[in-house]
Formats: C-alpha cells, structure tokens, sequence
C-alpha cells in the first residue's frame, strides 16, 4: 500500500473545492505522485524503523536546501505570500535526534545538489504545491507510525504530524493564493513545470539515497 504523500487522497476529508490552477496541477503532476508514492511506500505494513530512518534522513538532504532556496526566494519578491514558511527541515533533524542520530552523523548526512530551479514566483508556486501538498498525506501516514512503530512528536513523527488539526486550514490558505497568481500575471503552465520538477527531483533524490522499498531491507547507516 502506497503512502498518499499528497494532497489528493484527502480531498473528501478536507472538504476542498478544486479549482482550475489545481485541477491543472492535479492532473498534470499524477504520474510522478504516483511514483513517488510507490517509491516510499510509508504505509507498508512491512515499514521497519531503519526504513523509517532511511526515508527521513533522504528527506532531510532534500528539504534543507529546498527549503533554503524557497526562503530566499519569497523574501525577494516584492508581494507577500498571506502565509509564512514552515522549516520542516528542522521537524526532520528534530525526528532524526529523537531516533538516536548525533549532530555528527547529522552534519554528515548528504545534500542533494540537482534541485528544482528557484528564480521567480512560478517556481515558488509550483515548488510549495508539492511541499504543501505533501503535509495533507503526513496527516494519513502519522497515525500509522503511532500504531506500527509506536511514534509520536517527541520520539520520531514530528515532521510527518506538522501542523496536525491545523493542516487543513493551512492547505485552504495556500490553494487560496495559488489560485490567485494567474489573475494577476503568472504564468499557469511555468507552475506545472515547476511542480512537475519538484517531485521529479525528489524522486530521483530518493532514488540515489536508496529510500525506498528494496533500499529498506539494507542495513542502517544511522
């Protein structure tokens, strides 16, 4: 069973209306979802704590420069976002301390150098599509590390409870100012590629570290 990591699955239980920028996104990025769920697969029942740990530390090296870039990016646009930024890389280090990573092993751990391209709104757009999205999953997958690995916020699951009962609304928010930048100038078909660029990055990201199904039977490295 695939991880829903996106914002697709919980439609329903938000009770979001789609409108045409996500419509647009949605359909347009559903094949690389799809692999990036296959990929992680976090609501396997065979998930152990190592593969747990594999999949957070791949993570990490992704979100810390990504998240970087974004900061930078938001803060020299001349427009305000309506929202701020969360460093979810720090809820990753703070989940990784909790399963017994030193500062050294985490200082050691790799980045990722093959990032989505950050240079203009379009690709701020496309990039927190997927980065928002993904916190919507993270409110199907937390429950499940509570019950199979016994992981709350302060022992490992921080990052995947985010915002918890304030997903939701967050989510809202956000779709609310995607789906304002077409009227007022931006480019529809450059946020696609945008997002489309974040996932595939993502997943190839994923690839390399071996963060994934087969990559979990390894031995730990952390």
């Amino acid at each position: 069973m695939s991880a829903p990591i996106h914002s697709g699955s919980n439609e329903a239980r938000t009770g979001e209306k789609r409108c045409p920028l996500q419509r647009q996104l949605r359909h347009e990025t559903a094949g690389l979802h799809h692999r990036l769920e296959e990929r992680l697969a976090l609501l396997d029942p065979e998930l152990s704590l190592d593969g747990y740990r594999q999949v957070l530390r791949a993570f990490f090296g992704f979100y810390a420069p990504v998240e970087a870039g974004l900061s930078r990016l938001a803060s020299a646009l001349s427009a305000p976002l309506g929202f701020p930024l969360r460093a979810r890389a720090g809820l990753l280090e703070r989940d990784l301390r909790a399963l017994g990573a030193s500062p050294r092993q985490l200082a050691d751990l790799p980045s990722c150098a093959n990032l989505p391209r950050l240079f203009c709104l379009e690709d701020l757009a496309g990039c927190l599509y997927v980065f928002e999205g993904a916190c919507l999953g993270g409110q199907v997958i937390a429950p499940v590390l509570q019950q199979r690995l016994g992981l709350a916020r302060e022992s490992g699951a921080s990052f995947f409870i985010g915002d918890a009962e304030a997903t939701s609304a967050r989510w809202k928010c956000v779709l609310g100012w995607l789906e304002s930048l077409p009227s007022e100038g931006a480019r529809s078909a450059d946020i696609v590629a945008s997002a489309c660029a974040t996932f595939s990055s993502l997943i190839e990201w994923l690839a390399r570290q071996g963060a994934s199904q087969e990559g979990r039977r390894g031995p730990d490295r952390l």
